[in-house]
């Protein structure tokens, strides 16, 4: 039988090919004698029949004859069958003995590999260790990223010798979004072959060891969403191979190993949400083949250096929400390729120009919110942005008249300029795409152009005339939210107020207040108050990234800490900057109070878990809350009730709390683009005696 096995695996992939064409061609020849057989049988059994009708025979003897045939009919078809069996027995022998001869898994990679999927706990059914791991789509030309996925999977390559001896090696591994929790097993570090590894979206915890430095094959390796900690490993930096390095939304500390500088073929960054400080090293300047760095959400510190100017193969940047000085670097100026760019919350420093962006002629999105710019939007020439689709420079210092050329970019679909200095009256015309815009809190005035009753806008808080053509487009009582011009100054409506953010119908809180419904179908740019005002509510942003952006959220769960658990069902969320307005109140001391509950990112030990709600929160125009954690102030937990309460002073019978996004947070956890304030709840009642009539 070795013998014979060893002649076959010698001849085995010539007797497959050559047996398979054999037998599909004697079985196509054996279809057709058999049809032509039966054709031939019909007529013979007529004409037999005719000529035996004629000579008077017994049709019981003709049927007794065709019977007879039919059982020699059924021999022959058995033999065939037999055949047939045999030639599919030649060519399972011949697969077994092609199988023989295949490439097996380098022994240390495949034991490596068993103890990787052993101490992460994966499901048995997850992979067949029995089974030699380099086999079927292993080596085929299925994508490890393939539809449907192949996950938990690996690919290998780098196969040597022939024959039996012919060994390969693991190249890519994947175990992505499957919650394995632990540690990083340090088998993982033998599989040293490996180009692509993605552990994202796990719950990995503890250090990443200094082993990874041995993986000096790496071109692509994701390690994002998960909970890593302590140090980045200056090992990292012998991973010269490295075209893609994502290492977002874990627990690291300190700053970057400048060792990563030497990772010269490095395009893709993402080290968003990971926990790093400091300064960003000046070996970095080094990455001149970078094409995408997100680095969101951190405590990078100083200014953002001159050096990425040099990075002209830049086509995405993000820096929001870290701590940064100004100004921003004259040399991205230098970026002519950007098309995506992000930077916000500049805390200290010196104001910025709108200068550089003149070459950026390439950019699809336009983010510097909050950047400490101070200069005319005149100045840049926005003719030139033919492909700009959202432009965002609100809160800053940005004055002057808003130009024509600005609106009229025909692929402009959101326009956020609030929170500046603007003034003057608004263009005449827009461009055809743009139908969303906020120019809330400026110092704009004029009437309201005709085009505004054909989009969602924000005017809140400017010093527009009250016309006839203002009333006829936006509701009588809009005033109310113009600058200057407060509704019933001196003639108060009412002492307190109480909303249920997101609910379609009021709820009597334990506390005592009627909370009323705000189910306003809210959008990028838009605001509502009830009537009578007593209330109101505005929303700015859009949320980047989101296939279906939702400002209102809900859960049927039942909360934790609070007796009213249906006033917290339901949340209004914003990306931006979101407030609430009490019109018309008596003035005096208040107790403004908000309720708060998370809902998106669940208690066990889940990638999911790994998402952060952050927020800044001001009442009266005071800060209160800086870089506010929902989940973090309810103790870690989530569905758990979380209540503030602040005691303001209402003067001109007008009361604000204003939510705000500042940049932190992850941004994409359980799905992309979902970040920013979410609020259940609110109620301003009186902290002492009124005098209100």
């Amino acid at each position: 039988m070795r013998a014979w096995l060893n002649l076959l695996s010698y001849f085995s992939l010539h007797i497959f090919i050559t047996a398979a064409a054999t037998i599909e061609a004697f079985f196509a020849d054996e279809r057709q004698l058999l049809e032509a057989g039966r054709h031939h049988q019909e007529a013979e059994w007529q004409r037999r029949w005719e000529v035996r009708r004629q000579q008077g025979w017994e049709q019981l003897a003709l049927r007794r004859e065709m019977r007879e045939e039919g059982q020699r009919q059924d021999e022959i078809r058995e033999m065939r069958r037999l055949l047939h069996g045999a030639a599919l027995s030649l060519l399972l022998l011949a697969a077994v003995a092609h199988a023989q001869q295949t490439a097996r898994t380098d022994p240390g990679d495949a034991a490596a590999l068993k103890a990787v999927f052993a101490k992460l706990r994966l499901p048995l059914f997850a992979w067949d260790m029995s089974v030699d791991p380099c086999t079927g789509q292993a080596t085929d030309n299925t994508g490890i990223d393939s539809i449907p996925p192949i996950n938990p999977g690996i690919k290998c390559e780098l196969c040597t010798g022939t024959g039996n001896t012919s060994v390969c090696r693991i190249t890519s591994l994947k175990i992505y979004a499957l919650d394995a929790v632990g540690p990083i097993p340090k088998e993982l570090w033998k599989l040293t072959a490996l180009t692509n590894l993605d552990l994202g979206k796990n719950y990995l915890t503890g250090p990443l060891s200094s082993l990874v430095g041995e993986l000096t094959a790496m071109q692509y390796m994701s390690l994002g969403i998960n909970a890593l900690s302590g140090s980045l490993p200056k090992e990292l930096g012998n991973l010269t191979n490295l075209v893609s390095l994502s290492i977002s939304s874990n627990n690291f500390g300190g700053s970057l190993p400048p060792e990563l500088g030497n990772l010269a073929k490095l395009e893709q960054l993402y080290i968003d949400s990971a926990g790093f400080t400091g300064p960003l090293p000046s070996s970095l300047s080094k990455l001149t083949n970078m094409r995408t760095l997100w680095a969101s959400d951190n405590d990078f510190t100083g200014l953002i250096p001159d050096y990425i100017g040099s990075w002209t193969n830049l086509t995405e940047l993000r820096f929001q929400g870290n701590s940064f000085q100004g100004p921003l670097p004259a040399t991205l100026s230098n970026l002519g390729q950007l098309t995506s760019l992000r930077i916000g919350d500049i805390v200290n420093g010196s104001s910025s120009s709108l200068a550089f962006l003149t070459n950026m002629t390439s950019l699809t999105t336009l983010v510097l919110r909050n950047c400490r710019i101070s200069d005319k939007l005149v100045s840049i020439d926005f003719s030139n942005f033919t492909r700009l689709g959202l432009l965002d420079l609100s809160f800053n210092n940005i004055t002057g008249q808003v130009p024509q050329t600005l609106l009229n970019l025909s692929s402009l679909i959101f326009l956020f300029l609030g929170d500046n200095s603007l003034s003057g009256n608004l263009p005449s015309s827009i461009g055809s795409s743009l139908k969303n815009l906020d120019f809330s809190y400026n110092q704009l005035s004029g009437s309201v152009p005709s085009w505004t009753k054909k989009s969602q806008l924000n005017l809140v808080s400017n010093n527009f005339n009250v016309d006839s053509s203002s009333t006829s487009i936006f509701p009588t009582d809009w005033t109310c939210l113009q600058r200057d011009t407060p509704c019933f100054l001196g003639f108060p409506l009412s002492s307190s107020f109480a909303v249920d953010s997101g609910s379609v119908r009021s709820i009597a809180g334990s506390d005592g207040p009627i909370y009323e419904p705000d189910y306003a179908s809210l959008g990028p740019a838009s605001y509502y108050f009830t009537g009578p005002p007593t209330w109101g509510v505005s929303n700015v942003g859009s949320f980047m990234d989101a296939s279906n952006g939702s400002y209102i959220i809900y859960s049927s769960q039942r909360f934790q800490n609070t007796l009213d658990t249906e006033l917290l069902q339901d949340a209004r969320m914003s990306p931006s900057s979101l407030r609430y307005f009490g019109i018309g109140l008596e003035n005096g001391n208040y107790t403004v109070t908000l309720q708060f509950a998370e809902f998106d990112f669940p208690d066990t030990q889940s990638w999911k878990n790994r998402g952060r709600r952050v927020f800044d929160i001001y009442v009266q125009g005071e800060r209160k809350e800086q870089n506010f954690d929902i989940k973090k102030a309810a103790g870690g937990k989530s569905y758990t009730a979380v209540r503030k309460q602040y005691t303001v002073p209402v003067t001109k019978n007008f009361l604000e709390i204003h939510l705000f996004w500042a940049g932190k947070g992850t941004c994409c956890i359980p799905n992309e683009g979902y970040y920013g304030p979410a609020i259940s709840a609110l109620s301003a009642t009186p902290s002492t005696p009124l005098n209100f009539k």
